[in-house]
């Protein structure tokens, strides 16, 4: 059985810089998948990850930097789900809290492990829905429909393990890099926008 598999979705463009840094903390055969938009790629994925078993399932954005030993240190915190930050270019945080609550976070740079996937039911990753914030204190969201269906997966899976009573933990002392791919990103570029070839529309 393998500690970590890696799941590397990707729209057709992939950083050298994020293959290296991933082998560089000793995963070395990612499953990479960009045949398909990204929702249904991270769905994909987890099948496949499922299917090998392992402790762990390590997400992995195709424009990220990871830093040394961070793998590592990840599984060492030995929580169900374990966030790095990776700071957007206005600055802001990819994790969202509420006072000391990890409420969600970005899966560039996230290791869950595979029994969380397990409690829970396919799609993990569904974007035909979005949330709309009634209240702060205390949080009240209301489930509404997503008209833009490639965005708020990562927002829909932390809510989905939290109802299942999973919490999420951020990674003390690292930080990853986001290299952002923009230049080259038309709009709604998780759809594989790239225009290196076209990609079935969402399952």
């Amino acid at each position: 059985m393998k500690e970590i598999i890696a799941i590397l979705p990707t729209r057709g463009l992939l950083y050298a810089k994020t293959i290296r840094s991933l082998k560089e903390n000793g995963i070395h055969d990612p499953i990479i998948i960009d045949s398909l938009p990204i929702p249904d790629a991270q769905n994909e994925g987890v099948r496949k990850a499922l299917s090998i078993w392992s402790t762990a399932i390590l997400f992995v954005e195709d424009d990220m930097e990871l830093p040394d030993g961070i793998v590592s240190a990840m599984m060492k915190m030995d929580r169900a789900i374990v966030a790095c930050d990776y700071p957007m270019d206005n600055g802001y945080s990819t994790i969202c809290r509420k006072k000391d609550e990890i409420l969600w976070c970005g899966l560039g740079c996230t290791l869950i492990k595979q029994g969380v996937f397990r409690n829970m039911k396919e799609p993990w990753f569904d974007t035909s829905y979005s949330w709309k914030i009634e209240s702060e204190n205390p949080l009240k969201l209301e489930k509404i429909d997503n008209a833009y269906k490639y965005g708020g997966l990562d927002i829909n899976l932390c809510i989905k393990a939290r109802e299942h009573g999973y919490t999420i933990e951020q990674l003390p002392g690292y930080e990853a890099k986001h290299l952002r791919c923009s230049a080259l990103e038309k709009a709604q570029g998780n759809s594989g926008a790239w225009g290196i070839h076209a990609l079935p529309p969402v399952s």
